[in-house]
C-alpha cells in the first residue's frame, strides 16, 4: 500500500506551485514591456518598425502559450521544469534578437540576460548556469556583429568584451549563491524533520502529532472525507522489556515502526504516541478498509517471530489495535482518538492480538 493513492489538498498545492512559477511568468511579461519601452524611448538605433512589431507579436504569442502551459501544469513539477528548460533557451534567443534590432552594443537590453541566468539557477539546475552564460555570450556577440554588419548599430569591441565578461562573472556568482542557498535549505529541512521525528523509530513525535491533529481535522472539514484513527499497543511489552532488556525492547519498537511505514501511504500520519503505543491518521478510507490496514499491520508483526540475542527459539510478538473514525464517531478528532483508545482497551480485554473498531463496541460504552 506504500506510495499508492497518495492524495494532497489540491487547492493548496496548486496555489503553492502557482506562487513559485508566477514570478518567472511575471518576469517574462515585464521583459516584453521593457523591450517596447526601450524601442520607443531609449534606443538610438532602430530597424524598420514592421519587422520589430512582427518580432513582438511572435514573442507575445510565445508568452501566452508559456503562461497557459504553466497554469495547466501547476501540480506537475517535472513538466514545469521541462517548460522552464525549453523556454529559457527561447528567452535567450529572443533577448539577443531584440538586442540586434535595437542596435547591438548600442542597446542595454542585454541586461535581461542576467535575470534569465538568475531565475534559471534558482528554479532549475545550478550547473546549467555556466552553459547558459556561454550561450548568452555566443548569441549576444553574434547579434552585436550582425547589427553592425546590417548598419542597425555600431559595434564597440571593448563594450562587447566587458559585457561578455560580466555575463560569465554573473553566471559564476549566481551559481555560487544559489548553491549555498539550496545547501542551507536542505540543512534547514533536515533540522526541521529531526525536530518533529522520534529519534528511535523515525516516526512523528508527540510535538508533530499536536500540529497534525489540527491539520487533519481541518482537512476533514474542508473536504468532507473521513479521518481514521488507528491506535496500536504492543502486547506484553513491559514483560518483554523486563525479560530481554531495553536494547531488545528498542529493537522491537524499531521493527514495528518499520512495519507501519511499509503498510501506510505517504500522506498517512504515523506517530509514536507513547512508550509502546503508536497512532496513525489515515485519510479518505471507510472504516472497514481502515480496519483492514490495521489487520495487515497486526499480521505482519505476528509473522516476524523475532530472534532474541543468541537464543535459537523465535518469540512471537503481537500487537492490539483500536480503530475509530472522525467525524462518524465524534464531533472532534481528539474525541475520535479517545474512541479508538476505548476500542483498543476492548481488544486487550478479549485476549489481545486483535483489531477492534469503535463501531463494534459503541453500543456498549
Amino acid at each position: 500500500m506504500k506510495n499508492k493513492n497518495t492524495r494532497k489538498p489540491v487547492k493548496e498545492e496548486k496555489l503553492k506551485s502557482l506562487n513559485k512559477w508566477s514570478v518567472v511568468i511575471c518576469f517574462k511579461w515585464l521583459s516584453l514591456l521593457l523591450v517596447i519601452f526601450m524601442y520607443f524611448f531609449v534606443s538610438e538605433f532602430k530597424i524598420h518598425s514592421s519587422a520589430f512589431v512582427k518580432t513582438l507579436a511572435v514573442y507575445a504569442f510565445y508568452l501566452l502559450i508559456t503562461t497557459s502551459l504553466v497554469m495547466k501544469n501547476t501540480e506537475d513539477n517535472r513538466k514545469l521544469s521541462l517548460i522552464l528548460f525549453l523556454t529559457t533557451y527561447i528567452d535567450i534567443v529572443s533577448v539577443c534578437t531584440f538586442s540586434y534590432q535595437l542596435g547591438g552594443t548600442g542597446s542595454d537590453i542585454y541586461i535581461l540576460l542576467f535575470f534569465i541566468i538568475g531565475y534559471c539557477s534558482l528554479y532549475g539546475n545550478i550547473s546549467s548556469a555556466y552553459r547558459l552564460g556561454m550561450l548568452c555570450i555566443i548569441l549576444y556577440s553574434a547579434s552585436s556583429f550582425l547589427a553592425d554588419k546590417a548598419g542597425i548599430g555600431i559595434l564597440n569591441p571593448w563594450k562587447l568584451l566587458i559585457r561578455d565578461f560580466l555575463l560569465i562573472a554573473a553566471s559564476f556568482s549566481v551559481s555560487l549563491v544559489c548553491y549555498e542557498m539550496k545547501k542551507y535549505n536542505e540543512m534547514h529541512k533536515k533540522e526541521f524533520k529531526r525536530a518533529r521525528t522520534d529519534k528511535l523509530t523515525g516516526l512523528s513525535n508527540r510535538h508533530h502529532f499536536e500540529q497534525k491533529l489540527k491539520e487533519e481535522e481541518e482537512y476533514a472539514q474542508r473536504t468532507g472525507n473521513p479521518i481514521n484513527v488507528l491506535i496500536f499497543d504492543l502486547d506484553n511489552f513491559k514483560s518483554f522489556n523486563d525479560t530481554y532488556g531495553h536494547i531488545w525492547g528498542d529493537k522491537l519498537l524499531t521493527l514495528f515502526s518499520g512495519i507501519i511505514r511499509q503498510n501506510t501511504r505517504n500522506d498517512d500520519v504515523a506517530v509514536r504516541y507513547g512508550g509502546e503505543e503508536f497512532l496513525i491518521f489515515i485519510r479518505d478510507l471507510d472504516i472497514e478498509t481502515a480496519k483492514g490496514v490495521a489487520e495487515r499491520i497486526r499480521k505482519n508483526l505476528e509473522m516476524q517471530r523475532v530472534y532474541i540475542a543468541d537464543d535459537e527459539n523465535r518469540r512471537i510478538v503481537t500487537v492490539s489495535c483500536g480503530v475509530a473514525q472522525y467525524p462518524i464517531h465524534s464531533k472532534r478528532l481528539k474525541d475520535a482518538i479517545e474512541c479508538a483508545d476505548k476500542a483498543l482497551y476492548r481488544a486487550k480485554e478479549i485476549g489481545k492480538n486483535t483489531v477492534v473498531s469503535y463501531e463494534e463496541i459503541k453500543h456498549y460504552v
